[in-house]
């Protein structure tokens, strides 16, 4: 959930604290023995960090310890957001990283008289983080009089973007979060009266907003490059302008795109259009429609299996490879991290030539070259579509946010581990709220939930095998 953030934190007794308490937050109780297992540590060391998170916590959060393990209890109005504020400002690369995204040419003078360390000491936690802002072509350049974020600005959004979406929710770098989302949450309603309306990872899209809005705020413009004003980025941009103008930022040119471009990136798989949106693709969106149709058709009738063209999956095709014609640039570096071939099950590895097939059609926008990340991408829905066929029944409500393609494949990956008596239904926040739940249904959510009726199981974005034991268990009841 937090891996980014768990790669800044440079301080080595903290960055062991926060993956315990993390722990601790996952599960209802476990035992020393099984926490010094999970951040690879001694028991001795896993009671002296106990006993300095004690003395640290929160009001309204306290850890007790008795025969049958260590449990972090909180009252019900307890918020998550309050532990990483009692824990996190003890990190200098965290409070570093945090002010180069307010103020990106940051005077040091000021920095250091507020953290209490050294030049030499933020020198040497900037070159560990250094280290970790390699994957995203970025380095902290530090002088003695001002430190700022050298790299393509496209760059340093996406790089802030995967650090602060777990919190993005939680409030911790967006004091006034409420307020502002509000005016994120307007604007789909907005577009869903226009009938144009897309089911989206919310809070995906809101850190996106927040992002932009504050780089924007900053006058760290995105450089000049070329796009396509297509049918769809015009159907969307006097929306995307009228949300921004609300926080004072008017968008225009590549500002907008990127803007438009972040917002259909948080569009979800398995989808529901509106109407008006699907006469956008009808009519200008054709021949791509018609091709990935073609393709699931071929499928169907290469596996004998009929259905598959009732399944989601050309239209899934359709929209992986849309977002990727309209910006093949933004599109790479948004996937850079899903290079990673994903599980491939045996049956599917046939389909590799067909695939890419389908890339080598005549896409106009599309580069000579196609990524590999696409492959990996047709391949989880492929995946997902031919799952999806077998028969599913119980509720373990999913509150997952990640890559779309990602969440989609895991998703019936969980369905089909979870077996046919359990009913998997994916949700938002916003729907908590509104759950007709029974009282043995379970969320299963990758980032904090404040409050909840139903029980919480809290699983990473790559969910280990001990997780996945453990969510089995907590639905063996189901079966005898």
């Amino acid at each position: 959930m937090y891996t980014l953030l768990k790669r800044i934190i440079t301080e080595k007794d903290l960055h062991r604290q926060i993956r315990l308490l993390e722990q601790l937050l996952h599960q209802p109780q476990i035992t020393a023995k099984e926490l010094a297992h999970q951040i690879q540590t001694t028991e001795r060391t896993v009671f002296s960090d106990l006993q300095i998170i004690k003395e640290q916590l929160p009001k309204n959060w306290q850890i007790k310890t008795d025969s049958s393990g260590i449990a972090l209890l909180r009252k019900k109005d307890a918020l998550t957001n309050d532990l990483w504020d009692a824990f996190l400002p003890h990190s200098l690369s965290v409070q570093l990283m945090k002010a180069l995204l307010f103020q990106p040419n940051l005077a040091i003078k000021p920095f250091l008289n507020a953290t209490g360390v050294s030049f030499e000491t933020l020198k040497r936690h900037t070159k560990k983080i250094n280290t970790q802002l390699l994957d995203y072509h970025l380095q902290i350049k530090l002088t003695a009089t001002n430190a700022k974020i050298v790299g393509l600005e496209s760059n340093i959004r996406i790089f802030y973007h995967r650090l602060l979406v777990p919190f993005t929710h939680n409030n911790y770098f967006f004091s006034d979060y409420a307020v502002h989302e509000v005016h994120y949450f307007q604007f789909l309603k907005q577009i869903q009266k226009a009938q144009i309306q897309a089911e989206t990872e919310e809070i995906f899209g809101v850190c996106w907003f927040f992002i932009n809005t504050i780089r924007n705020k900053t006058r760290c413009l995105l450089p000049e490059f070329s796009f396509k004003e297509d049918a769809l980025f015009q159907l969307y941009a006097p929306y995307l302008k009228a949300l921004y103008q609300k926080e004072g930022v008017y968008l225009q040119g590549n500002e907008l795109f990127f803007a438009f471009f972040c917002f259909l990136e948080s569009w979800n798989y398995n989808n529901q259009f509106g109407p008006q949106l699907e006469q956008v693709f009808v009519h200008n969106y054709h021949d791509l429609t018609v091709r990935t149709q073609q393709f699931v058709l071929q499928w169907s009738q290469d596996f004998q299996l009929p259905a598959l063209a009732d399944t989601h999956l050309a239209e899934n095709l359709m929209l992986l490879l849309l977002k990727y014609n309209e910006s093949p640039d933004l599109a790479d570096k948004f996937e850079a991290d899903y290079q990673q071939s994903p599980p491939q099950k045996a049956t599917f590895a046939t389909l590799q030539e067909d695939n890419l097939r389908l890339l080598q059609q005549d896409f106009a926008e599309t580069k000579e070259n196609k990524p590999v990340y696409l492959l990996h991408l047709i391949m989880l829905l492929q995946q997902q579509a031919f799952f999806s066929l077998e028969q599913k029944t119980r509720t373990v409500y999913f509150l997952f946010q990640s890559e779309p393609a990602w969440k989609a494949f895991l998703e019936q990956e969980l369905k089909d581990y979870l077996g046919k008596r359990i009913a998997l239904k994916t949700i938002e926040v916003t729907d908590l709220p509104h759950l007709k739940a029974n009282h043995k249904d379970l969320i299963v959510s990758n980032f904090p939930l404040d409050q909840s009726d139903l029980p919480i199981f809290y699983i990473s974005t790559f969910p280990t095998k001990n997780e996945l034991r453990q969510l089995a268990e907590l639905t063996f009841e189901t079966y005898l």
